[in-house]
């Protein structure tokens, strides 16, 4: 016999929408697993040492973060690569990396396998060479000078970048342009010695070890943050664009951006006569335009979002008996906790809240460490919580893409 359907009401603040109250369905304890399950996208490598999950339950919302779990075969033997993409203003980019930078990355490394010294440099090198490779595509459709572009009429700039009737190539070009996404990667050698974590934007990787089991586990995060919270990155902004009081301010680029790192995001990037005449004549292309338009007069000297990441090299036998784990996730998941009130903390203790909760169960049961990580999130203990946030019906998102990559090492 089916058991009986419970729904309550909640008041939540979601994207743009009042409070409610809202309408949730009510999940007893032991259908829980299965209804996080069940609304996540997971897949797991065939070793079984890695696997990622991404969720967003919001049934009208489509997901934009993408992760990557592969093996790369060089010479040497088998590298392995995790990473997380966390895409904003639409999937595209997200996409486009999930498809291109590995073999970026594999063409960096071919030279470099027997100097591992540069391995650091590839990585960065291979996010700065994608995203020029974007800029480039975009500016072979429109070669002209800036001057020129400006006496375009709209009819033209249209006709040259709307060609969805004969392909769409033009048009896939510059969608990447007004689109982005964060990256977090980790790389590890064929001999499991050596790890390297890169990160452009403001995803958290952190990396859990210990130097026996009898001992609790020690936390060390492996990513910066860039975004416009972090005073190291306003400061940066600010001194790249001295006599611009508005080049950051509420603590978003320009006014508009949260991340000051990222692939993509042109609008940002480019003068503004490309955002006038060109992106805000793709169609399809921005979902707020007015958005876009209300920080154009402030883009006077770009680029302001930087495509140059942050790389950390950690050498796994340092110490010979120690047991590591990475976990990578994207900013969806520190939202959860942030932005509850009552469940606020510094990144500092809340990623060894993580740690705490993933470690002791990881190497056993990949898969469990990841639910009780996903379920500790939504809102622990409390199944009125975690069933709220699982089914609310709310008009708009109410909760941020969530995406989390555990790595054995």
């Amino acid at each position: 016999m089916p058991s009986l359907q419970v729904f309550r009401r909640a008041y939540m603040q979601g994207y743009g929408s009042d409070r409610g109250p809202w309408r949730y369905r009510l999940f007893p304890e032991h259908e829980l697993r299965a209804q996080i399950l069940k609304r996540c996208t997971t897949s797991i490598s065939n070793d079984g040492r890695s696997l990622g999950a991404s969720l967003q339950p919001h049934v009208s919302s489509a997901n934009e973060d993408r992760y990557l779990i592969m093996d790369l075969s060089l010479p040497n033997g088998v590298w392995s690569l995790t990473c997380v993409f966390d895409g904003h203003g639409g999937p595209e980019i997200a996409d486009y990396l999930v498809t291109e930078l590995p073999s970026f990355i594999k063409a960096g490394l071919l030279p470099t396998i027997a100097n591992l010294d540069g391995v650091s440099d590839v990585l960065s090198r291979a996010i700065y060479v994608m995203d020029e490779a974007i800029k480039r595509d975009f500016l072979e459709i429109f070669p002209e000078e800036v001057d020129e572009i400006a006496t375009m009429s709209d009819a033209t700039v249209k006709a040259r970048v709307n060609d969805q009737s004969s392909g769409g190539l033009n048009y896939q070009k510059t969608l990447r342009c007004l689109r982005g996404s964060t990256i977090l990667l980790a790389l590890v050698d064929p001999t499991k010695k050596h790890l390297w974590v890169l990160n452009l934007g403001d995803g958290v990787a952190v990396l859990g070890s210990r130097p026996d089991t009898s001992l609790s586990w020690n936390t060390s995060i492996l990513s910066d943050n860039h975004n416009g919270n972090n005073p190291a990155e306003v400061d940066r902004i600010k001194q790249e664009h001295p006599d611009e009081p508005e080049c950051i301010f509420d603590d978003r680029v320009l006014g508009n951006l949260a991340v000051t790192r990222a692939v993509g995001d042109y609008a940002f990037k480019l003068p503004r006569i490309y955002t006038e005449k060109i992106f805000l004549n793709v169609e399809p292309g921005f979902r707020v335009p007015a958005a876009i338009e209300s920080f154009i007069p402030r883009n006077l000297s770009p680029p302001y979002v930087s495509n140059i990441a942050s790389v950390r090299h950690v050498d796994l036998h340092a110490q010979s008996s120690c047991e590591y784990f990475i976990l990578m996730c994207s900013d969806g998941l520190v939202d959860l906790y942030m932005d509850d009130p009552n469940r606020a903390e510094s990144i500092t203790s809340l990623v060894q809240k993580w740690v705490e909760i993933v470690g002791d169960v990881v190497r056993d049961d990949i898969k469990e460490a990841m639910l009780r990580l996903l379920r500790h999130a939504l809102g622990a203990e409390d199944i009125d919580s975690v069933s709220c946030m699982l089914t609310v019906d709310m008009p708009v998102a109410y909760m941020d893409d969530t995406t989390i990559v555990l790595q054995v090492l």
